[in-house]
């Protein structure tokens, strides 16, 4: 069972599956190869190994770095490409589905590599673009209106009929008495809430902005005052009592805080600019027509 951990260990299966063709032993070297694992007439060299590693997104890259970890990610390239040999002996590759599947695998490969070398050639975003931009869009970089606030829920089912709302309410309202006379929001929270995620914080629901609730209660939030309490506030979900225990006005991001965005906005920007300069250009080279069955 070892062996199909470490297969399968963290989705790895996914990033070793595009590097199961291994080169016959010596092949495309020019000094003697070193050799790590011999497959019958295959084997994996140093230098296939070091290749696979360097593949590797960064995130998986460094979970490789001691000889243990490293010994471990050979194993799963033997097991990776013993199960491709046995595949291919058994002729699973001429499959016509599976001979489809491999041309869309290396087509995907190589459109994504081109695409690479397309980037690579976009001009990079500098400091001084980010401050142009910041400069003439200063609008798109502010940070909402929001309100702190503690809420009450108390739970009402989808298809609740109609005196079961009334008494959903009726509790509701007896919580706002026992408010109203001084009880403590946060401690009935504890005691009444029905909702899970704030119930054990005494209802807290932290910084939101007027997008982050459902329409009624944001609101019913917004409407409030500081220390204020609401009335009870029909949602989906039931009845809520909302305290709001403290305001942001909307404030305009500085030019740090916004360069994050800018950069990459401006980033994809420019390299969709690319892509669609080359796809443009590659279909006139390439004579690309759609029929009429095409364009349906």
């Amino acid at each position: 069972m070892m062996h199909a951990k470490l297969l399968f260990r963290g989705g790895l299966i996914g990033l070793l599956s595009l590097a199961l063709a291994v080169p016959a032993f010596g092949a495309g070297e020019k000094a003697k190869p070193r050799v790590l694992v011999k497959m019958g007439k295959t084997a994996i060299t140093q230098a296939d190994f070091d290749t696979r590693i360097d593949a590797l997104p960064p995130e998986y890259r460094n979970r490789f770095k001691s000889d243990a970890q490293k010994k471990e990610f050979l194993e799963m390239l033997v097991q990776a490409n013993l199960l491709a040999l046995e595949a291919r002996a058994m002729k699973m590759d001429k499959d016509a589905g599976m001979s489809a599947r491999l041309d869309d695998a290396v087509n995907s490969i190589l459109a994504q590599e081109y695409l690479k070398r397309i980037f690579d050639k976009v001009p990079k975003v500098t400091d001084a673009d980010i401050a142009a931009y910041y400069g003439g869009h200063k609008a798109e970089f502010t940070n909402p209106e929001m309100v702190k606030a503690q809420h009450i829920l108390v739970k009402t089912a989808p298809d609740a009929k109609p005196e079961d709302l009334a008494r959903t309410l009726e509790k509701a309202k007896k919580i706002k008495d026992d408010l109203n006379r001084g009880a403590d929001f946060g401690k009935l929270a504890e005691q009444h809430s029905d909702d899970p995620g704030s119930k054990a914080k005494g209802g807290d629901l932290g910084f939101f902005s007027r997008d982050r609730m459902v329409p009624e209660f944001s609101q019913a939030a917004f409407a409030l005052s500081k220390g204020q309490v609401s009335e009870p506030v029909k949602s989906y979900f039931g009845y809520h009592l909302i305290k709001v225990t403290d305001r942001r006005d909307a404030q305009q991001m500085d030019l740090n805080d916004a360069s994050p965005r800018i950069r990459s906005k401006m980033e994809n920007e420019r390299r969709k600019a690319a892509m669609d300069a080359e796809i443009g250009r590659l279909k006139k080279k390439f004579n690309v027509t759609f029929t009429d069955a095409g364009k349906k």
